[in-house]
């Protein structure tokens, strides 16, 4: 199944025209035309929620702002994570939306996942479902997200062929809701660093000697340093796991490196000094001319490491610490 808007080519009218196919994200210039598919969708269906299915005329632009402050992360509810509206047009028409949330909580991870769309009534059964989903997997993809949680009801055969279309593997089905996963990112190489990674990044730092986990190694912690600090923090894959993690911020003047952790049984092939370069790379384009970093006093291993790659152990300097309660 294509899902390219590019190559994807709908046959319409009696003469077979391709369809004119155009993804769009939310904007204030929505016209009412999606008002319209709003309404017609009603409040939702098959764990989909339409909350502006009753939605007046007069306050459709404050809808629209409300959704775009959503997408940037302004004035989010407890509980609430970034999420971006799209709109699937067709010949000019709207015919679908879909939500996609930039990362995952543990109720998004219990029920919703990262991507939920829905096809107005008037035009199901044209193929627009998989086509939607398809381009919003490529929207995750640019933003980094390494991999999808979907979810459906056990029941609805069509959502189901639509994710499993698009690479969906189901995972588990628990209370009659499938979890699907897509996978996004590939099995080998490096790539920035997601929220979404963090059970696994901490795994690999219980079992990396010499790295240290703190009360501030929190998930929400480490959810604010990445959105802090974007484009960052890497890690590389090796057999579809992360084997190696380097967490990079700057405080505007100085950089510093975290948590540069490759697994024992994968050191000695350039992983650690290749995140570590990357980090130099993205501080460099981010303005910052300097980089400091901390390494316990008894990891030898450590201190090796970074004095081969080129760094410099200062005796001049003495760091003390303090909580903020």
């Amino acid at each position: 199944m294509r899902n390219d808007l590019n190559e994807f080519l709908l046959q319409t009218g009696s003469q077979g025209w391709p369809a004119r196919i155009e993804l769009r994200e939310c904007s204030t210039r929505d016209g009412y035309d999606i008002l319209d598919m709003l309404h017609e969708i009603g409040p939702g269906e098959n764990g989909f929620q339409n909350s502006a299915y009753n939605t007046k005329t007069e306050d459709f632009k404050d809808q629209l702002s409300r959704w775009i402050d959503m997408s940037r992360g302004i004035g989010l509810k407890p509980g609430y994570v970034p999420e971006t509206i799209y709109w699937l047009f067709v010949d000019g028409r709207p015919v679908g939306m879909a939500k996609l949330r930039k990362y995952l909580n543990d109720k998004l991870r219990s029920l919703g996942g990262h991507t939920g769309y829905c096809i107005r009534p008037s035009e199901r059964g044209k193929g627009y479902g998989t086509l939607l989903f398809g381009e919003v997997l490529k929207k995750a993809a640019e933003i980094n997200i390494p991999r999808v949680l979907v979810m459906c009801r056990e029941d609805n055969a069509a959502s189901r062929r639509v994710i499993e279309n698009n690479r969906g593997v189901l995972q588990k089905i628990v209370d009659g809701i499938c979890h699907y996963w897509v996978r996004l990112d590939k099995d080998t190489g490096m790539r920035e660093i997601h929220p979404d990674d963090y059970a696994e990044m901490v795994e690999l730092w219980k079992n990396t000697p010499g790295v240290g986990i703190s009360e501030t190694d929190t998930e929400s912690d480490i959810l604010k340093f990445l959105l802090r600090n974007p484009g960052l923090s890497w890690c590389y894959k090796a057999g579809g796991r992360i084997v190696g993690t380097s967490l990079c911020g700057h405080d505007g003047r100085r950089g510093y490196i975290y948590h540069t952790a490759v697994l024992p049984e994968y050191r000695g092939r350039g992983i650690g000094a290749m995140l570590v370069q990357k980090n130099l790379q993205q501080l460099k384009l981010a303005g910052i001319g300097k980089c400091h970093l901390f390494v316990f006093a008894d990891n030898r291993p450590g201190q090796d490491f970074w004095c081969a790659t080129g760094w410099t152990r200062r005796g001049d300097i003495c760091v003390y610490s303090q909580s903020i309660d």
